[in-house]
This record gives structure tokens, sequence and C-alpha cells, in this order.
């Protein structure tokens, strides 16, 4: 059998730095806003350290450490946590930041922000909260559009998104919007080229195991690619769902 590791597995640059960030500080009176990285593994890790994951801000306790992940946080947070006098470690990756100033800027110009993502995702929900009225959050190519016929909008995209879909969205958007349609392809250029990578190793290989946290939005589209390539995908959370007779009949697998 042969075995091709896709060139560019594990964290970006982005995540990485969270991660890091979450083993390396003293984890005394420290906690995370969310889980680091959506990764079972990376996020025991983390716990075992002591370090707490939190929902809410309210359950930090006043004067304590807090770190930001790489989604971000809506501009609330920040507040809140000025309010509760707490040490700020801010992971919030580079792109994620980008696209918080994006929408905050062109909602406030006035313009009705349409982010394409899934609404349940905290990178979207931190963006949301940068907006100066309510966004409109869109995972689709087949929404309908219509409501915005008259509407002045700009596009932004989760960084992790498909950009397949995002191409589609954003053109969809022009044909119905008669106003300005400002186009802002925010999708992560690590992410673009992971996707890329997924759809070529796909198409060379007899089966794909695609490795990753199963509530990962990067990883479930890596899968999604791969699986429009290849008959024969397999998803595994870690190492301890590897079941190599599931794979031992394959004369080339990717991973």
């Amino acid at each position: 059998m042969q075995v091709i590791l896709a060139e560019n597995c594990g964290f970006c640059r982005g995540v990485k730095y969270a991660v890091e960030t979450a083993l390396s500080v003293p984890a005394e009176n420290t906690y995370v806003y969310g889980e680091i990285i959506h990764n079972p593994d990376v996020v025991r890790c983390i716990s075992d350290r002591g370090i707490m994951t939190v929902d809410d801000v309210s359950q930090v306790p006043c004067g304590a450490t807090l770190i930001i992940r790489s989604h971000g946080v809506g501009k609330q947070v920040y507040a809140l946590c000025e309010a509760r006098k707490l040490r700020v470690i801010d992971c919030t990756c580079g792109f994620v930041r980008h696209t918080q100033k994006i929408v905050e800027a062109q909602s406030r110009a006035g313009k009705t922000v349409v982010i394409a993502g899934h609404a349940e995702h905290p990178e979207v929900i931190g963006l949301t909260g940068w907006c100066e009225s309510l966004p409109r959050v869109v995972c689709s190519e087949d929404e309908n559009f219509d409501d915005l016929r008259e509407k002045e909008v700009a596009l932004v995209a989760q960084t992790t998104f498909s950009e397949e879909r995002f191409l589609k969205i954003a053109e969809n958007l022009r044909k119905v919007c008669q106003k300005t349609v400002e186009i802002f392809k925010t999708i992560c250029y690590t992410t673009i080229g992971r996707q890329q990578e997924a759809e070529k190793l796909a198409k060379l290989c007899d089966a794909v195991v695609v490795i990753g946290g199963l509530n990962s939005s990067n990883t479930n589209k890596l899968c999604e690619i791969a699986a429009a390539n290849c008959k024969n995908v397999i998803r595994l959370c870690g190492a301890d769902d590897f079941e190599y007779e599931k794979i031992k009949i394959f004369k080339r697998v990717g991973i």
C-alpha cells in the first residue's frame, strides 16, 4: 500500500499560536473562552494543565487571565473583560481580526453585511458582534436573496468557508442586488490551499483518511471535498478510531 501524506497537515499558524500559548502560559487562575480548537485531544491536554474552558465571561473570576482563541469574539466580550479587570491574552487569528474590521466598517457605513458561513460557528458569532446592525448569515448558494434587492451589501466569509460555495454566493448576490455589492474574499489562504490539496489528493487515491475533531469546520470541509472526488473517505477523530481492516484493501491511501 502506498500512503500519501498531504503536504500541509496540522494546524494553521493562527491555531498553532493559540494552542502553544495555552500550553505555555501559567495555568493558575487562567481560563479559555470556548474550546481553543475543535480537537478533543488538544482540549484535554490544556484541561490537564488546569486551564478551564468557559462559555461566558461571567464564569471567569475578577482579576483572572482569559485566553481568547483564534476564532475571535465580539466587541462586547472585550468590554466585559475590562469591567471584570481580566488580563486578556488575545490569540485571535490575524485573518479573523481583518474580517472583524471589515464588517465593523461596512456596517457602520450603513451597508447590509452578509457573512458566508455557519451561524453556530464561534468565528461567525464573533463577527456578528462587530456589526452595527444584525448581519445576514448564509451557508448555501441556494439562499433566496430577494429581500436584499434594494440594499447595499458587503459580503465576507468565515475564514474556513468553502471557496467554491463562497464564489457561488457572491455570483448569486450580484445577480439579485440592484445596488452595490462589495465582495471581500476573507477565506484564509491556508484554508484555500488545503481545500485544493484535498481535492488533488482525493483524485489520486483509492481512499482518503481525513483526521480531525468531528466538530471542526475545517476538517469537515476537507472531508466534503474529498468525498466529492473519491468514493472511499474515512473520517477519524484521532488515532484511537483507526481500523486497519477498513483500508487494507486499497492500493493508494491519502491522509
